[in-house]
Protein backbone atom coordinates (compact mmCIF):
# COMPACT_ATOMS: atom_id res chain seq x y z
CA UNK A 1 0.00 0.00 0.00
CA UNK A 2 3.10 2.33 0.77
CA UNK A 3 4.14 1.87 -2.29
CA UNK A 4 1.20 2.55 -3.95
CA UNK A 5 0.75 5.56 -2.53
CA UNK A 6 4.40 6.86 -3.82
CA UNK A 7 3.23 6.03 -7.14
CA UNK A 8 0.90 8.95 -6.19
CA UNK A 9 3.61 11.35 -7.42
CA UNK A 10 3.96 12.12 -10.65
CA UNK A 11 6.68 10.34 -12.86
CA UNK A 12 6.81 7.57 -10.03
CA UNK A 13 5.80 3.93 -10.98
CA UNK A 14 3.38 2.19 -8.22
CA UNK A 15 5.53 -0.29 -6.41
CA UNK A 16 3.10 -1.50 -4.23
CA UNK A 17 2.69 -4.64 -6.67
CA UNK A 18 6.59 -5.22 -6.76
CA UNK A 19 7.50 -4.72 -3.16
CA UNK A 20 4.50 -7.60 -2.72
CA UNK A 21 5.52 -9.81 -5.32
CA UNK A 22 9.24 -9.62 -3.17
CA UNK A 23 8.03 -9.83 0.16
CA UNK A 24 5.30 -12.30 0.16
CA UNK A 25 7.91 -15.60 0.58
CA UNK A 26 8.83 -13.31 3.81
CA UNK A 27 5.99 -12.57 5.58
CA UNK A 28 3.53 -15.79 4.42
CA UNK A 29 6.53 -18.86 5.22
CA UNK A 30 9.05 -17.02 7.52
CA UNK A 31 7.77 -14.50 9.70
CA UNK A 32 4.34 -15.37 10.03
CA UNK A 33 4.28 -18.88 9.05
CA UNK A 34 4.28 -20.69 13.08
CA UNK A 35 2.95 -19.23 15.80
CA UNK A 36 2.86 -20.79 19.62
CA UNK A 37 -0.19 -20.28 22.10
CA UNK A 38 0.34 -20.49 25.58
CA UNK A 39 -2.22 -21.94 27.99
CA UNK A 40 -0.91 -20.53 31.25
CA UNK A 41 -3.31 -21.92 33.34
CA UNK A 42 -2.74 -24.95 32.37
CA UNK A 43 0.96 -24.92 32.75
CA UNK A 44 0.55 -23.45 36.38
CA UNK A 45 -1.85 -26.76 37.26
CA UNK A 46 0.77 -29.39 35.56
CA UNK A 47 4.04 -28.00 36.35
CA UNK A 48 7.46 -28.56 35.43
CA UNK A 49 6.94 -31.90 34.07
CA UNK A 50 4.46 -30.95 31.13
CA UNK A 51 4.87 -31.70 27.80
CA UNK A 52 5.79 -28.13 26.70
CA UNK A 53 5.30 -28.00 22.37
CA UNK A 54 3.69 -29.86 19.78
CA UNK A 55 2.71 -28.91 17.34
CA UNK A 56 -0.80 -28.77 15.52
CA UNK A 57 -1.85 -29.90 12.39
CA UNK A 58 -3.06 -27.44 10.04
CA UNK A 59 -1.12 -24.67 11.76
CA UNK A 60 1.45 -23.74 9.32
CA UNK A 61 0.00 -20.30 8.63
CA UNK A 62 0.03 -18.54 11.59
CA UNK A 63 -1.76 -15.28 10.10
CA UNK A 64 -5.37 -17.29 8.83
CA UNK A 65 -8.34 -18.39 10.93
CA UNK A 66 -7.36 -22.02 10.51
CA UNK A 67 -4.35 -21.36 12.15
CA UNK A 68 -6.68 -19.94 15.19
CA UNK A 69 -9.37 -22.96 14.61
CA UNK A 70 -6.20 -25.40 14.77
CA UNK A 71 -4.68 -23.82 17.83
CA UNK A 72 -7.92 -24.33 19.38
CA UNK A 73 -8.32 -27.85 18.49
CA UNK A 74 -4.80 -28.91 19.42
CA UNK A 75 -5.36 -27.40 22.83
CA UNK A 76 -9.03 -29.30 23.32
CA UNK A 77 -7.60 -32.47 22.43
CA UNK A 78 -4.72 -32.22 24.49
CA UNK A 79 -6.92 -31.45 27.75
CA UNK A 80 -6.84 -33.44 30.69
CA UNK A 81 -9.17 -36.02 31.36
CA UNK A 82 -9.66 -39.13 33.27
CA UNK A 83 -11.52 -41.68 31.56
CA UNK A 84 -11.60 -45.61 32.64
CA UNK A 85 -13.37 -48.89 31.69
CA UNK A 86 -14.19 -51.29 34.42
CA UNK A 87 -15.32 -54.87 34.23
CA UNK A 88 -17.75 -55.75 37.30
CA UNK A 89 -19.71 -58.82 38.15
CA UNK A 90 -23.16 -57.79 39.11
CA UNK A 91 -22.82 -57.96 43.34
CA UNK A 92 -19.13 -58.08 43.54
CA UNK A 93 -18.51 -55.53 45.50
CA UNK A 94 -21.31 -53.41 44.23
CA UNK A 95 -24.87 -53.58 42.43
CA UNK A 96 -25.98 -51.80 39.14
CA UNK A 97 -29.25 -50.38 39.40
CA UNK A 98 -31.49 -47.00 39.38
CA UNK A 99 -34.14 -46.11 41.27
CA UNK A 100 -32.58 -47.83 45.01
CA UNK A 101 -32.41 -51.06 43.21
CA UNK A 102 -28.64 -50.61 43.09
CA UNK A 103 -25.39 -48.73 44.44
CA UNK A 104 -25.02 -46.43 40.94
CA UNK A 105 -26.30 -46.27 37.73
CA UNK A 106 -25.93 -44.15 34.35
CA UNK A 107 -24.72 -40.73 35.01
CA UNK A 108 -24.06 -41.39 38.79
CA UNK A 109 -20.73 -39.98 39.82
CA UNK A 110 -18.45 -42.94 41.43
CA UNK A 111 -14.74 -42.46 42.54
CA UNK A 112 -12.21 -44.85 41.92
CA UNK A 113 -8.67 -45.14 41.84
CA UNK A 114 -6.08 -46.63 39.28
CA UNK A 115 -3.70 -48.97 40.19
CA UNK A 116 0.21 -47.50 40.41
CA UNK A 117 -1.33 -44.19 42.11
CA UNK A 118 -0.86 -42.59 45.25
CA UNK A 119 -2.83 -43.91 48.06
CA UNK A 120 -5.70 -41.67 48.81
CA UNK A 121 -5.87 -40.38 45.53
CA UNK A 122 -9.57 -40.38 43.97
CA UNK A 123 -11.22 -39.59 40.69
CA UNK A 124 -15.16 -39.00 40.87
CA UNK A 125 -16.27 -39.11 37.41
CA UNK A 126 -19.51 -39.48 36.30
CA UNK A 127 -20.43 -43.30 34.61
CA UNK A 128 -21.02 -42.53 30.94
CA UNK A 129 -21.47 -46.05 29.74
CA UNK A 130 -23.22 -49.10 31.02
CA UNK A 131 -22.62 -52.61 29.12
CA UNK A 132 -24.09 -55.81 30.44
CA UNK A 133 -22.71 -58.88 28.52
CA UNK A 134 -23.28 -62.40 29.17
CA UNK A 135 -22.53 -66.06 27.48
CA UNK A 136 -23.15 -69.35 28.63
CA UNK A 137 -20.20 -70.12 30.26
CA UNK A 138 -19.55 -66.40 31.90
CA UNK A 139 -21.85 -64.89 34.52
CA UNK A 140 -23.43 -61.46 33.68
CA UNK A 141 -20.39 -58.82 33.90
CA UNK A 142 -20.97 -55.01 33.78
CA UNK A 143 -18.55 -53.38 31.45
CA UNK A 144 -18.27 -49.55 33.07
CA UNK A 145 -16.84 -46.81 31.74
CA UNK A 146 -16.12 -43.82 34.21
CA UNK A 147 -15.36 -40.59 32.59
CA UNK A 148 -16.46 -37.95 29.84
CA UNK A 149 -16.87 -39.27 26.06
CA UNK A 150 -15.22 -37.40 23.57
CA UNK A 151 -17.58 -33.85 22.67
CA UNK A 152 -16.25 -32.33 19.62
CA UNK A 153 -15.31 -28.19 20.74
CA UNK A 154 -18.26 -26.14 19.93
CA UNK A 155 -16.35 -23.44 18.94
CA UNK A 156 -14.13 -25.59 16.25
CA UNK A 157 -16.90 -27.00 15.04
CA UNK A 158 -18.75 -23.38 14.40
CA UNK A 159 -15.86 -21.72 12.78
CA UNK A 160 -15.32 -24.81 10.49
CA UNK A 161 -19.06 -24.61 9.65
CA UNK A 162 -18.28 -21.25 8.66
CA UNK A 163 -15.12 -22.22 6.72
CA UNK A 164 -17.22 -24.40 4.76
CA UNK A 165 -19.76 -22.13 4.20
CA UNK A 166 -16.82 -19.28 2.73
CA UNK A 167 -15.09 -22.06 0.78
CA UNK A 168 -18.50 -22.87 -0.93
CA UNK A 169 -18.88 -19.68 -2.05
CA UNK A 170 -15.70 -19.34 -2.98
CA UNK A 171 -16.49 -22.37 -5.44
CA UNK A 172 -19.58 -20.61 -6.72
CA UNK A 173 -17.37 -17.57 -7.65
CA UNK A 174 -19.75 -15.58 -5.88
CA UNK A 175 -16.62 -14.47 -2.98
Amino acid sequence: MAGDLVAAIIGVPPLGGTSDALLRPLYTDVLLAFGKIDNQQRARRLGGSRYHESFAPGADRAYTLAYLVAQRAAQYASRERVRATLNVVDGAPWRVGQHGKGHFFLGDRVAFNVIGMPPGKLYVERVSELVLSWSRTESPTWKIVIGEREPEDPAVKGLQMIQDVIAALQDLGVV
